[in-house]
């Protein structure tokens, strides 16, 4: 949240000084990012208590899968409209209430490492210590059996949903980083009496999970093989880079305004780009054109920190420890899809991230 509030104060100096080439536009952006602060600390003021917090990821995932329900009933029924506009976009993919399937995919990531990270949780806490695997499973489903139903319902109908936006980033980085929330759960306590246990467990819950995914792959159909195949060569975002590095070596040190990139863009477009840019497709690139050289590599290397320092700590509670993993991952899937899209520029996401931040936040402050 520092690099954050340190971002809202830039563009505060750079409409007072004149130094954004659009000062609506950077006054607006800047409105964005203090209202995600704002939710951040409204999360943290309102979460009373450490058992709050897992049903606080439970709602985020059971809100992102009530999405998948309304996207699925829609891309069933002809994935002709976007709520009660048609569809104006160009694409087959599900894209639920979202306009875009790449920002709509990591949406249903986030979703999905709240729905994994929740039922590790409630696994745990809920059978005995020192039983087998088979004992605490059918221990679990007796103790929880609606939860159960809830929670493999809707990591299944994520699952879908995820597959068939055909994203491939959006599918790419979720997957890594869902690989990467099992194992670090899984291989997080090496040394322990518990370590055996818990990665029998794991390692149970890993494979189950990659049997879903290419199971859910295999009845995908045929358009997210042919967007995992399509020729990369002839994506535009390929053609944009290039532009953006010149125009970020030859800009503005202090930058060009946060929130200027489309008016920036517009005047310095490639003749063979014929696609409407709004953003750069990449927000390392676009932070670093539009805060400048200086600000933008301070806050890209402060939130680098952040998550180096942030997988490096380990916590005593088996509660903090399971949702700042859960967060960490989270993360790590927007920065990962950052390099090639724009996701956290998306209201919808950016708010649900600060959310879950702030809801971890309560959890470091309680341990101390």
């Amino acid at each position: 949240m520092t690099a954050l509030l340190l971002l809202v104060l830039w563009g505060g100096l750079q409409v007072l000084f004149g130094l954004s080439v659009v000062l609506e536009s950077t006054i607006r952006m800047s409105i964005y990012l203090l209202s995600y602060l704002a939710f951040f600390l409204l999360i943290f003021s309102k979460t009373t208590g450490t058992m709050m917090v897992p049903k606080f990821f439970r709602l985020i995932g059971l809100t992102v899968t009530v999405y998948c329900i309304y996207g699925l009933v829609v891309y069933f029924t002809g994935n002709e409209k976007i709520l009660w506009y048609d569809r104006w976009t160009v694409g087959e993919g599900l894209t639920s209430t979202f306009v875009n399937r790449n920002s709509y995919a990591a949406y249903v990531g986030i979703g999905l490492n709240c729905l994994i990270a929740y039922s590790y949780w409630l696994f745990n806490v809920s059978t005995p210590k020192f039983a087998g695997l088979k004992s605490k499973v059918f221990y679990f489903f007796r103790r929880h059996p609606h939860q159960c139903q809830i929670l493999c319902l809707s990591i299944l109908l994520v699952l879908t949903a995820l597959f068939l936006t055909g994203s491939r980033a959006g599918i790419i980085s979720v997957t890594l980083t869902i690989v990467y929330l099992t194992l670090r759960l899984t291989f997080g306590d090496l040394g322990t009496g518990e370590h055996t246990r818990k990665a029998k467990s794991g390692s149970w819950a890993l494979i189950v999970f990659l049997i879903s995914f290419f199971a859910v792959f295999a009845f995908s159909g045929d358009m997210f093989e042919y967007r995992m195949n399509v020729d990369l060569e002839s994506n535009y975002r390929f053609k944009l880079y290039p532009v953006l590095i010149k125009l970020i070596q030859e800009g503005p040190l202090f930058g060009t305004g946060l929130g200027t990139f489309p008016e920036v863009f517009s005047m310095h477009r490639a003749p063979d780009l014929q696609q409407i840019v709004l953003r750069a497709h990449n927000d390392y690139l676009e932070i670093l054109l539009t805060a400048g050289p200086i600000v933008g590599g301070l806050l890209i290397f402060l939130l680098t920190y952040f998550v180096v320092k942030f997988a490096s700590h380990r916590h005593t509670s088996f509660t903090v420890e399971v949702f700042s993993v859960c967060s960490l991952s989270i993360m790590l899937q927007m920065a990962l899809h950052s390099s090639v899209d724009f996701p956290l520029q998306i209201p919808a996401i950016a708010i649900t991230v600060c959310g879950i931040l702030g809801a971890t936040a309560v959890l470091w402050c309680d341990q101390r």
